[in-house]
């Protein structure tokens, strides 16, 4: 088996488990440790809370909108690009198509996905700026902040070089950027359980703990 073969197989599945696995890990670790310290919570456990909370929170209905609008609502596009293409783009389809799941749905137009990837790579880079420039951002910003950001971009872009031919003119990307597509692709789906990017799944248990605890006190949520 060569490298190639490598990563688009075992490596590939290996990235799906390690993402499954440890993200459930994450999520039942929360419950465990928050139940363990926080139990009045869960006492006090109401449906209405949590799903009213997520709901002004997954809609663009929450207090922080007024205060910080254009902010909020590329944050908003941005996570809507990084669901939405993975999922509905043609090209990732077609492996699942073709594996032993044979599992197929929808894509989205291929031009709709040109567009999102240019849109999400445009935030991303706003982003990018806004965190170098802020004082006050840059004070709170880690290495890990930068690194994330590079590593959630890189299956974008290089998703779209790839589709296009973009960087065709040299022959060493030419002949790899497939491979780096995947690879940049596995690193993020490996990397999700350990970092911050584990908020994608985190943030409706601490949404609704946090809903829980507000509403009981009758505080906004």
């Amino acid at each position: 088996m060569d490298f190639y073969a490598f990563v688009e197989g075992p490596l590939l599945w290996v990235a799906f488990l390690i993402f499954i696995i440890g993200t459930l890990a994450r999520a039942a670790l929360f419950l465990f440790t928050s139940y363990k310290m926080d139990k009045i919570i869960y006492q006090h456990f109401s449906l209405k809370y949590i799903l009213s909370s997520l709901v002004r929170w997954l809609l663009p209905l929450n207090k922080s909108v007024p205060k910080n609008p254009i902010f909020t609502v590329l944050t908003y596009i941005f996570h809507l690009c990084l669901i939405v293409l993975p999922i509905w783009i043609y090209q990732h389809i077609i492996y699942w198509e073709l594996s032993r799941f044979a599992w197929s749905w929808a894509s989205i137009p291929a031009v709709l996905a040109d567009w999102m990837t240019l849109i999400f790579l445009a935030i991303a880079l706003f982003f990018l700026v806004r965190r170098i420039f802020s004082a006050d951002i840059r004070l709170l910003s880690t290495f890990s902040d930068y690194f994330l950001l590079v590593v959630t971009v890189m299956p974008f872009l290089t998703g779209y070089f790839l589709t296009h031919g973009t960087l065709d003119g040299n022959s060493f990307l030419k002949d790899n950027m497939q491979l780096i597509h995947i690879l940049s692709g596995e690193v993020m789906l490996i990397l999700i359980p350990f970092t911050k990017l584990s908020h994608f799944v985190l943030f409706f248990f601490s949404r609704g703990a946090t809903a829980i605890e507000f509403g009981r006190r009758g505080y906004s949520i």
